[in-house]
């Protein structure tokens, strides 16, 4: 869970966390020990190698990553819209091999906006009110009529249509990247394979660094990382908390 700091504090709200993030793959934290060499101009080594800083950082791969966690790790919101436009680009076609010869869409075409077709070949169709002949075609509603001439032919169509209901975010032109608490939880097993535990990692402030992926367009849901700079925390906080609890 991710919650955005308020005035120097960590609010948990419906308008500042974000936590349904998927299932969690693994947690790789890092951390890296900066020094300085002091020479010693007496001897070939060093005289001392004092310690100038810690940066942490923990990596988490998530089986996949929802939308509303990119909006929110980019500094923008799911906004819900109503009757808006959509585009369906190379919806593909067969035109029947017997009369008659009309195909149904899915969806009904926006008729204030363009409709085209190409055939396999990417030559443009022409779109005719009614009664088409051999490369034409016409769109009723949500059925589209072609030719006795073109059975057969495999087509792609273009059009958009009104949804009802969609759910949108974009980049912004400035995006801030806040700074959170990110609390991860979950269960391990005892050493003696017998006693379960809940284990939790608190990380009192951090920020998203590095490359953060849009979740991607294909098949089946693709495992996401995004990488936690570890910040310095408040007060005696811990930088980074571990804990685990005996499940009663």
């Amino acid at each position: 869970m991710f919650s955005k700091y308020v005035n120097g504090v960590p609010v948990r709200s419906k308008t500042t966390s974000v936590f349904r993030n998927g299932a969690v793959v693994s947690i790789t934290p890092t951390v890296t020990v900066n020094t300085t060499a002091l020479p010693d101009g007496n001897s070939d080594w060093d005289a001392a190698e004092p310690v100038t800083g810690r940066e942490g950082s923990i990596a988490v791969e998530m089986s996949f990553m929802p939308p509303e966690l990119y909006a929110f790790l980019m500094g923008t919101e799911i906004e819900d819209l109503t009757n808006t436009s959509m585009p369906v680009i190379d919806h593909e076609i067969l035109v029947p091999d017997v009369a008659p010869f009309t195909v149904g869409l899915p969806q009904t075409p926006d008729a204030t906006r363009p409709i085209m077709l190409v055939d396999s070949g990417s030559e443009f169709w022409d779109k005719v009110a009614s009664a088409p002949t051999t490369g034409e075609f016409s769109v009723s509603a949500d059925v589209v009529s072609f030719s006795s001439s073109d059975a057969g032919k495999p087509v792609f169509l273009t059009f958009d249509y009104t949804a009802l209901t969609a759910k949108s975010f974009g980049l912004p032109k400035t995006g801030e990247v806040f700074v959170t608490e990110a609390v991860i939880s979950g269960e391990a097993m005892g050493e003696d394979e017998s006693t379960p535990y809940n284990v939790s990692i608190i990380i009192d402030r951090c920020k998203t660094t590095g490359t953060i992926n849009p979740p991607p367009l294909n098949r089946s849901p693709a495992p996401q990382t995004i990488t936690l700079k570890v910040l310095k925390p408040r007060g005696n906080n811990k930088a980074v908390d571990y804990k685990f609890a005996p499940r009663a």
